[in-house]
C-alpha cells in the first residue's frame, strides 16, 4: 500500500466522524493551550528578573574588598591590602577586561558655580578612579572626553541637577528631573502609571561649559546654602579648601561602577589623593584603595574569577548570587506551572486513546477486509497511528495559534495600552514594559511536537490492537 493512500485514508477516517475528531482535537488544544501559557507565565517572570538586573547597570562586575570585608569575606581569615600591587594581580586574571581601584573623599564636600556662587550642591560624593580604564571597564560618556590633565573631572549624568539657586525661594530653587533613579516621575492619570516626562527642563547651567569650585575639608559643615557659612566651620585643619575643577565630560548612570555615576564628581585617583593631603596635611592617606572594580570579559565567567581573587584573600560581591537565586526561582515556577498544564494534556491522551480504540471497534470488518485484500500489518499500525498523530498535530497547532493569541491579550491589558507601540511591545517585547507571557520560539516547536507524540503514543496500543484481529475472525464476527 503506498503511503499516499494510507494518509488518503486517515483523512476520510477522521472526516467521517467530525464530531467525535473535533471534540477529540479540542482536548488537544486545551492541553497544549495549558502547557504552553503556564510556560509563558513564567518565562515572563524570567524576563522581568533579567530586566530587573539589567536596570542595575553592568552585569559584568564584581566588586572587591579588603580581606574579611563584604560580601563573601576573606578565605582562611587572611588579610590582603587591597593597593596597587593587587590590582595588578587582579588584571593578570585571564579573563579580565578592566580593573579600577575605588577611592572616595573622607571629609564632606560640596559645589559651588555662578556669579556670587549663586548655584551650590550642599553635599556632593566625590569618587577617584583610574580614568584611563574607562573603555576598558565600560564606563559610558554621554558627552565630553575623558580627563587628561590635573583639575579635569567628570560628572554623574544628573549631577547638574543637583544645584540649587540660592537666590530662588520654594520649588523654583530647583531643576527636577523624571529620568535615572532619581529621577520625578509624572503620574499619568489616563493609565494610572508614572512615567518620565517626554521634555524635561534644563538645569540651571551647562555643565560642561562651567567651572566647578569644590569645598572640602575635615571641619566643613556643608551647608553652603546657608547664610554664614560660606567661610566654613574653623578647626584643626583650618577653613576648607577651595579647588576649582574643570568638568570635561559626563558619564552614563551606572551603579554597579559606583553611585558617582548618577550624582557626584569622578576624579582621576591621583588628583583624588592630592586633595586629601591638601585639605589635611597632617593626616596622611594610606595607600590602600577602599575598594576595587573588576570587569570580566564573559557575564557568564564571573563566578570563576570571583571565585579566584577570593582565594587572593579579597572579599567580593556581584550580582552572581542574586542572578543565580532568580534563575532558581523562575526554573522552579515554570516547571511547576508547566506541570500543572501536563495534567490538561495527559486527560486529552486519554481521550485520544479511547477515540482510538473506538475506531478499532467500529471498524472491526474494514480491518478483516484490508487483510483479505493484501494489506501489511505495517500498513493498517501506520494508518491507525497516523490518525492518531493527525489529532495529537492539529491540536498542537491551533493550540500554539491560541496560545499566541491569548499572550499577546494578557500583555495588552497589563501594560492598560492598545496603541501601536503596545501591541508591538506586547508580541515582540523590547522597551521598558517587561511582559508578562512570553512564548519562545522553541516552545511552539516544541509544543506541537510534544502534542504529537502524545497523539502516537495514545494510539500505539489501539493500533496493536488492530493489527492483531484475524482477517476471518474480523470479517465473520463483524456486525
Amino acid at each position: 500500500m503506498r503511503f499516499a493512500d494510507i494518509l488518503r485514508l486517515c483523512r476520510q477516517n477522521l472526516l467521517r466522524r467530525k464530531s467525535r475528531t473535533v471534540l477529540t482535537v479540542l482536548g488537544v488544544v486545551v492541553g497544549c493551550c495549558s502547557i504552553v501559557l503556564m510556560v509563558s507565565l513564567g518565562a515572563g517572570i524570567n524576563e522581568q528578573n533579567e530586566r530587573m538586573l539589567e536596570s542595575m547597570g553592568d552585569l559584568s562586575i564584581i566588586t572587591v574588598y579588603a580581606g574579611g570585608s563584604g560580601a563573601g569575606g576573606g578565605i582562611d581569615g587572611k588579610q590582603t591590602a587591597l593597593d596597587d600591587k593587587a590590582v595588578e594581580e587582579f588584571r593578570s586574571i585571564p579573563q579580565v577586561a578592566g580593573v579600577t581601584p575605588m577611592a572616595s573623599m573622607p571629609y564632606t564636600a560640596s559645589l559651588k558655580t555662578g556669579g556670587g556662587d549663586r548655584y551650590v550642591v550642599d553635599y556632593v560624593q566625590v569618587m577617584g578612579i583610574d580614568t584611563t580604564q574607562l573603555d576598558a571597564m565600560g564606563y559610558v560618556l554621554l558627552e565630553g572626553r575623558a580627563p587628561l590633565r590635573s583639575g579635569e573631572v567628570l560628572l554623574g549624568e544628573y549631577t547638574a541637577y543637583d544645584f540649587m539657586d540660592r537666590f530662588r525661594a520654594g520649588e523654583d530653587s530647583m531643576r527636577h528631573h523624571s529620568r535615572g533613579s532619581g529621577g520625578m516621575c509624572v503620574f499619568d492619570e489616563s493609565t494610572g502609571t508614572c512615567r518620565e516626562a517626554a521634555d524635561d527642563p534644563d538645569p540651571f547651567f551647562d555643565p560642561l561649559t562651567t567651572p566647578l569650585t569644590l569645598v572640602a575639608g575635615p571641619s566643613f559643615n556643608g551647608l553652603l546654602s546657608s547664610e554664614g557659612v560660606m567661610a566654613g566651620d574653623a578647626g584643626a585643619a583650618g577653613t576648607p579648601l577651595e579647588t576649582a575643577l574643570t568638568p570635561v565630560g559626563i558619564l552614563k548612570e551606572d551603579y554597579n561602577k559606583g553611585g558617582a555615576t548618577s550624582s557626584g564628581l569622578i576624579l582621576p585617583l591621583d588628583d583624588l589623593k592630592q586633595l586629601v593631603r591638601d585639605a589635611d596635611p597632617s593626616s596622611a592617606r594610606a595607600s590602600a584603595y577602599d575598594q576595587a572594580l573588576v570587569k570580566v570579559t564573559d557575564m557568564a565567567q564571573v563566578g570563576e574569577v570571583e571565585d579566584q581573587i577570593r582565594a587572593l584573600g579579597f572579599g567580593t560581591s556581584s550580582v552572581r548570587q542574586m542572578r543565580e537565586s532568580l534563575e532558581e526561582q523562575s526554573r522552579s515556577i515554570q516547571l511547576i506551572l508547566g506541570g500543572l498544564g501536563a495534567v490538561s494534556l495527559l486527560v486529552a491522551a486519554i481521550g485520544i486513546a479511547n477515540t482510538m480504540i473506538m475506531s478499532v471497534t467500529e471498524r472491526t470488518r474494514e480491518i478483516g477486509i484490508m487483510k483479505s485484500l493484501g494489506c501489511t500489518v505495517r500498513d493498517i499500525r501506520i494508518m491507525f497511528l497516523g490518525e492518531a498523530g493527525a489529532i495529537g498535530f492539529l491540536g498542537g497547532v491551533i493550540g500554539c495559534v491560541i496560545s499566541a493569541i491569548a499572550s499577546v491579550a494578557i500583555n495588552l491589558v497589563s501594560f492598560a495600552s492598545a496603541d501601536v507601540r503596545g501591541v508591538v511591545t506586547a508580541v515582540i517585547g523590547g522597551g521598558e514594559a517587561t511582559r508578562v507571557s512570553v512564548i519562545p520560539w522553541w516552545l511552539y516547536l516544541f509544543a506541537i511536537a510534544f502534542s504529537t507524540a502524545i497523539g502516537l503514543l495514545s494510539g500505539f496500543q489501539p493500533a496493536n490492537r488492530a493489527v492483531r484481529i484475524p482477517a476471518l475472525d474480523a470479517i465473520r464476527n463483524a456486525t
